[in-house]
């Protein structure tokens, strides 16, 4: 059952998207709200969140950029933010008015992305599809759809998978730590503190730790 909020400041808007949800059994509706403190409060409720891009004290997109974790799908009748929208890892982008057989579509793709996690990380092989074993892996780095593995054994380009995509589905040793990049916390020997955040690894790489990931990666390692 993955657990759902709605975010949207319009009563007929909630009301059609909390119409809609229930239609669907693997869908659980566990909260509405129309502004985005109690929202924010309630975070670790909830596995995926229908937001608003037009709140009237901030927009979609921003709140969006502060939530690690949970699956963002937009709302909107404003359809020229849809390329911000899948940049910062948007499950899907739904413009108003929102027709059943879209939503339909929206749900597979929430099931896809939260459905069991990955047992092996696929990687091309030429024209293979090579299954890595992830105590090999040191960091997955994106390259705007693209992602790279770095391993034991050198570099592969990841199949199929987005950096977002991947950040829900990998084992929970695995942490965002940068909108580029994804670590293996097995694999960590030093966090470089100053002048910018930094972890380096036990082969000797170093990745950058973003402003915003800073204080889950701290809780993550020092717990």
């Amino acid at each position: 059952m993955i657990r759902v909020a709605i975010l949207e400041d319009e009563q007929l808007a909630r009301e059609s998207i909390v119409q809609m949800v229930s239609k669907y059994p693997e869908l659980k509706l566990v909260g509405v709200f129309a502004s985005p403190r109690e929202f924010l409060r309630r975070l670790t409720e909830f596995d995926v969140a229908f937001v608003d891009i037009k709140l009237p004290s901030e927009s979609g997109i921003n709140i969006a950029k502060k939530i690690n974790k949970i699956g963002i799908v937009f709302v909107t009748a404003y359809e020229e933010y849809a390329a911000q929208a899948f940049e910062i890892g948007a499950i899907d982008y739904l413009v108003k008015p929102v027709r059943e057989e879209r939503f339909k579509l929206c749900v597979e793709r929430i099931l896809q992305a939260y459905s069991r996690p990955l047992l092996k990380l696929p990687v091309r092989d030429g024209k293979d599809v090579l299954m890595l074993d992830f105590e090999k892996l040191f960091y997955i780095e994106a390259f705007g759809k693209k992602c790279v593995v770095m391993t034991l054994d050198g570099e592969y380009e990841v199949y199929h998978w987005g950096i977002s995509e991947l950040e829900r589905r990998l084992p929970k040793n695995f942490l965002r730590v940068h909108k580029s990049y994804i670590c293996n916390l097995n694999k960590v020997k030093r966090l470089i503190r100053l002048p910018n955040m930094q972890i380096e690894l036990e082969n000797g790489y170093v990745i950058p730790v973003s402003r915003m990931y800073q204080r889950v990666v701290k809780s993550s390692l020092f717990v």
